[in-house]
């Protein structure tokens, strides 16, 4: 029994180094994984939508990126991560309010569109004309 203890002496001990490597090694991964995060996390460009301000990150521009079938801007890509965080917001509103802010929004587009001189206001303008 002496014997085998003896034997596996040096056996345990190599188990214990390895361990104390690894456990520098994750130590030193973990490290690596904040210093990325900390990096992801930097504010690329901020939005104020309705009063609210959104601050899109290197992160969201890069899950943006990663749901395309092909290449964009930097501004495209920061404006859709925008648009995912005003959808994320709504997501949880009655289908009835949705309803409503989509009618507002369709209807302020449609003004905006007038006064720019861009769409007709009434339809008869589209078969007289100026």
């Amino acid at each position: 029994m002496a014997s085998e203890a003896t034997a596996l002496g040096p056996v345990l001990n190599r188990l214990q180094e390895r361990a104390r490597r690894l456990e520098e090694e994750a130590a030193a991964l973990r490290a690596d994984v904040e210093q990325v995060t900390r990096a992801l996390d930097r504010p690329v460009a901020t939005y104020v939508v309705d009063g609210e301000e959104f601050v899109i990150t290197a992160g969201d521009v890069i899950a943006v990126r990663a749901q395309l079938p092909c290449p964009c801007s930097d501004e495209a890509a920061q404006e859709l991560a925008l648009a995912d965080k005003l959808a994320e917001r709504e997501k949880d509103l009655p289908e009835a309010e949705i309803r409503r802010l989509i009618a507002e929004d369709i209807e302020a587009i449609r003004t905006e569109a007038i006064t720019k001189g861009i769409a007709i206001d009434d339809p008869m303008e589209a078969v007289v004309g100026d």
